[in-house]
């Protein structure tokens, strides 16, 4: 199955994710960690593979929720929460988890290296590279490794309105990164059955493995 660019870009628009990278290209013409080097390689190293992509999944669902606790609205929603009892600290708390979870997410991806890993990793940094400026003035800011580095005094500073134009429905951070999100745990998943089944047979097929490109719907 190829996937194509129409395909990827028709979806990523309607979730307001910014395709400035080929996935076509990744995943047609990358060399590096193809389909048809999944076969043959040792079951100890397959073994480590499903480790690791169990806990890129269990990351990525964790990143999801975090981002989901802004999106929320009515009177019940963090943000309204904060603003009724005058104490924001749960959304700086939350602000934190967000962005450690981000970090944890994009690290995972990046020790994976493999094509749809390094472009999730490159679509999560592109979401923040197109949130920088906002970013910024909460304090947080994008480190040369792509993983986002906040100042807790700086973030002190705002208040639940802007915080909330900054990560809740109206704005595009938490949107994107809880969408992009459960594509990574999709991938994740798909990857370490994937490599389970490996694991305990040499007999996969190449049209079960490669459902895991699946990813656009």
């Amino acid at each position: 199955m190829r996937i194509t660019d129409q395909v990827m870009n028709a979806t990523a628009r309607r979730a307001g994710v910014p395709v400035n990278l080929s996935l076509v290209d990744y995943l047609n013409k990358n060399n590096t960690n193809s389909l048809e080097d999944m076969f043959g390689v040792e079951n100890g190293a397959n073994s480590v593979k499903k480790t690791s992509y169990e806990k890129l999944e269990k990351t990525a669902e964790e990143l999801v929720k975090d981002a989901q606790a802004f999106l929320a609205e009515g009177e019940d929603s963090i943000f309204a929460k904060a603003k009724e009892s005058g104490d924001n600290e749960e959304l700086y708390h939350q602000v934190e988890k967000l962005l450690a979870g981000y970090n944890d997410t994009l690290q995972r991806l990046k020790s994976n290296s493999s094509a749809l890993d390094d472009y999730y990793r490159q679509m999560l940094q592109d979401a923040a590279g197109k949130n920088s400026e906002a970013l910024k003035a909460a304090g947080i800011t994008i480190g040369k490794d792509g993983t986002l580095r906040v100042d807790k005094d700086k973030l002190r500073e705002m208040d639940a309105d802007s915080l909330e134009k900054l990560f809740g429905p109206s704005g595009t951070f938490s949107e994107k990164v809880a969408f992009l999100g459960e594509r990574i745990a999709d991938h994740a998943g798909a990857n370490a059955l994937s490599y389970s089944s490996k694991y305990n047979s040499s007999g996969n097929s190449y049209a079960e493995i490669g459902n895991k490109y699946d990813i656009w719907g």
